[in-house]
């Protein structure tokens, strides 16, 4: 075999490896979510369309509107939102719901409102109010659960650094601040029929648990680790290197030891990782 044959062969050996590791993270690990939020370090586009889980139903967010459309893409109805901003949209998983958080400037400060939007149903319900915040105050995530009516609500209250607040309502509309470890959280998340709160604790890089009654634990092992999410009752979570890159992924519950699940093939930036996805069963393609 000479050498230019055997060159040509290595390389398209090292194109065919690298093409093997794009569809992997494209199809499989980084698979986008059904659902869509809105993070710390994103914000909510004017005129970006926002689609039920089951696509039943599309949303578009613009100033000062929110337009919900039917599958045919018929107009349903516009809701006037005023002067308030859009922080956060997201469709329930489950369901055909989605949760809206405005954000408004008042004298001494901003106030947040997190409303329900029903598409078959005129108007927008509010689910609570959160008054007395600091100014540019915003609404940056929400953590719920269908089966306990458990809302939590992720504020964003202070840049550089980011500090946050939680806040918690529930079906009776009771809304009160749950206060946590520290102010540099990064994800959060809830479980299925556990009223608890799991949150990502920046500064000693570990995920805890909040619970009903306001206690909280460290549940990830020793080491570097940030959360993914959770499905169900499962959680997720990312071991992290010293670059905040995820390097492998652990499955685990509240009261129960984490485990290795899934190998990476390169260190991961942590938000390109979601727990709907990695839940999915790993599925090799088969030779035609």
């Amino acid at each position: 075999m000479n050498k230019s044959l055997k060159l040509f062969i290595w390389l398209a050996a090292i194109l065919l490896f690298q093409g093997i590791i794009y569809i992997y993270l494209d199809q499989v690990l980084l698979a986008p979510a059904s659902s869509f939020q809105v993070t710390a370090a994103e914000t909510v586009t004017s005129g970006k369309a926002y689609y039920s889980g089951n696509r039943q139903y599309m949303a578009v967010v613009k100033t000062g509107v929110v337009e919900i459309f039917a599958p045919d893409n018929k107009l349903l109805r516009s809701l006037d939102i005023g002067t308030q901003r859009v922080s956060d949209f997201k469709w329930l998983e489950d369901r055909n719901l989605a949760l809206m958080a405005l954000q408004q400037d008042v004298p001494g400060g901003s106030k947040a409102t997190l409303t329900r939007i029903n598409p078959a149903v005129e108007g927008q319900e509010v689910s609570a109010t959160i008054e007395g915040l600091p100014p540019a105050s915003v609404i940056t995530d929400v953590a719920y659960s269908t089966a306990t009516n458990a809302i939590y609500m992720q504020v964003l209250v202070s840049k550089n650094p980011d500090l946050y607040r939680v806040y918690r309502t529930d079906a009776n509309h009771n809304l009160q601040r749950a206060f946590l470890t520290t102010t540099r959280i990064g994800r959060i998340a809830t479980l299925f029929d556990l009223d608890y709160l799991v949150y990502d604790n920046l500064p000693d890089s570990t995920v805890i648990a909040r619970y009903t009654d306001g206690s909280w634990a460290v549940i990830s092992p020793i080491g570097k680790y940030r959360l993914i999410g959770t499905v169900g009752n499962d959680i997720y979570i990312a071991r992290v290197n010293n670059d905040g890159l995820a390097t492998g992924i652990l499955k685990g519950q509240v009261k129960a030891k984490f485990s290795e699940y899934r190998t990476l093939p390169a260190p991961t930036d942590i938000h390109q990782l979601m727990a709907a996805d990695l839940a999915k069963p790993l599925t090799v393609p088969t030779k035609k």
